[in-house]
């Protein structure tokens, strides 16, 4: 039996009716959204250990199951200012999705509960409001009128491997 391209490529219609569960990740100023298959869990909030002499971004680690994971600031990465720190702070521990097996993960603190939404491309458009300027920032979108963030979490996993840092 043949398997082409063809035979599993979608119609414009099934596109626009694919629904993607994504969770937002509230921050200081502006929200996340991630795939859902991105998250492996969201925990309570503990002070990082820092970690030297590191860029503002980066916090410090975390422990988690046993690794000792980098704390991302995604509003320090992109050049915003936290203002203040939420008592609702948490970590949306990411997988990373190159398979590099020394930044399988990396936490990033948020400012509130993350919830989930299912987002189908109707409901999204390119916010030509806000170009994505910064590296860490895949697109800028619009969901349902909010103005929403996809982190590009390559680049920040480049970016601790260019500071030698591991999740061990």
């Amino acid at each position: 039996m043949e398997h082409t391209a063809e035979k599993y490529a979608m119609s414009a219609e099934e596109l626009d009716e694919l629904t993607v569960r994504c969770l937002l990740l509230p921050l200081y100023n502006m929200s996340l959204l991630v795939p859902n298959t991105m998250v492996a869990e969201v925990t309570e909030y503990r002070s990082p250990e820092t970690a030297g002499h590191m860029p503002e971004w980066m916090l410090g680690v975390t422990s988690w199951r046993g690794k000792n994971l980098p704390v991302i600031s995604f509003e320090h990465l992109i050049g915003h200012e936290v203002a203040f720190r939420s008592e609702e702070r948490r970590y949306v521990i990411c997988n990373t999705l190159s398979g590099n097996s020394r930044i399988p993960f990396i936490a990033l603190e948020v400012q509130g509960i993350p919830h989930l939404v299912q987002v189908t491309n109707q409901e999204l458009e390119k916010d030509s409001e806000n170009e994505a300027s910064e590296p860490a920032i895949l697109a800028n979108l619009r969901l349902n009128e909010e103005s929403v963030i996809v982190p590009n979490i390559d680049v920040m996993e480049k970016m601790l491997e260019h500071l030698g840092i591991a999740a061990i």
